[in-house]
């Protein structure tokens, strides 16, 4: 995608889905790097086997490099958003979600990354 679109309008970008990514045998972070200004958005989950898309767990507690990509996001001065997908669970989904959130801010805050609460 990232030379398809090199000499492109900059408006023109991708979705990194983390999942897929490293399912691929791609770095994630590195993948990351290498979109650069073109990351538009980022689909988060986390994996306990990066072979096996049926492994998916939450955020945390698989094996998915979350501090490492939160590094390099910050990095580039990331503006745009990282969306949670939680595919497992559909009869109970929210204790996944509320861990996997809690698990991404507490990686944000001990980065030094407080979370902003609304007066």
């Amino acid at each position: 995608m990232l030379k398809a679109a090199k000499n492109m309008d900059p408006r023109i970008g991708c979705c990194i889905d983390v999942g897929h990514t490293v399912r691929t045998g791609t770095d994630v972070v590195q993948a990351i790097r290498e979109a650069g200004p073109r990351l538009f958005n980022i689909h988060m989950k986390d994996l306990a086997d990066f072979k096996n898309k049926e492994s998916q767990v939450a955020v945390g507690e698989g094996l998915m490099p979350v501090r490492k990509m939160f590094a390099a996001l910050i990095a580039m001065r990331y503006q745009s958003f990282v969306d949670l997908e939680y595919e497992i669970h559909p009869e109970d989904p929210m204790p996944g979600v509320i861990s996997s959130f809690a698990y991404m801010r507490g990686v944000l805050a001990g980065m030094g990354y407080a979370q902003k609460r609304a007066a």
